[in-house]
């Protein structure tokens, strides 16, 4: 009795899908760490950063144990490669759940409380300031909670809370136009879109993770059954 080609070769394309996929994640996630001012990550943001590398490590790996598992009919390349799929399925379930808590009133409530304890922004470190003050101009927002006061007095109130879109909600402020939104509001929206990304992406992977785990053991029994013939 053969191993089904069509299994095989299901399998094959699959997996070598599975570490392009791998590949690319890897050298995008890379080239952001390495670029960091160009992409304006943070220091708070390179966890996610290194997630991602490990992440694209860890799927480029398991991609090329799969294929060579699958042109080879090598039952414990297989094996791996299963066991492999299982466990970052599981992390992805993880990812998910962890997308689904951010959206709960609770967890949001921590991040506000968490936010609380920079206020005032102006005696924060510089590099704390700067990084908010890149947020305040791409989220056309001033201040975290009560707009420019979070800053302290109208004195330290940084140009990047300056309304340049005077479609915005704007207020003056000692003969000047800064934004009247708080970027908390800017914060929560970007939080719930960060949290649709993680959902959405721990479902679509998800889906790849059981194909791929299906045709492995379909093929690591087709072998299992050859072996016992011959």
């Amino acid at each position: 009795m053969t191993v089904s080609k069509v299994i095989k070769y299901l399998l094959f394309t699959f997996n070598f899908l599975f570490f392009l996929g791998g590949l690319i994640i890897l050298g995008l996630s890379v080239h952001a760490r390495n670029n960091k001012a160009d992409y304006q990550i943070t220091d708070e943001l390179l966890p996610g950063i290194n997630l991602l590398i490990f992440t694209g490590a860890v799927t480029l790996f398991f991609g090329f144990l799969g294929f060579c598992g699958a042109i080879r009919e090598n039952r414990c390349m297989l094996t791996l490669f299963f066991l492999g799929l299982l466990g970052m399925f599981l992390m992805l379930l993880a990812v998910g759940a962890l997308g689904a808590v951010s959206r709960t009133p609770a967890a949001q409530e921590v991040v506000k409380n968490h936010l609380k304890k920079l206020v005032p922004l102006s005696e924060q470190p510089k590099d704390v300031q700067e990084s908010f003050q890149k947020v305040e101009t791409s989220g056309f927002c001033c201040g975290f909670f009560a707009g420019h006061l979070d800053w302290g007095n109208s004195t330290v109130v940084p140009n990047s809370c300056n309304c340049t879109d005077t479609s915005r909600n704007c207020t003056h402020l000692d003969g000047r136009e800064i934004y009247s939104t708080p970027c908390m509001t800017h914060f929560m929206t970007w939080l719930d879109r960060v949290s649709d990304s993680f959902i959405g992406t721990a479902f679509g992977f998800g889906i790849l993770m059981i194909l791929g785990m299906a045709l492995s053991v379909v093929l690591i029994c087709h072998i299992r059954k050859k072996t016992s013939i011959v």
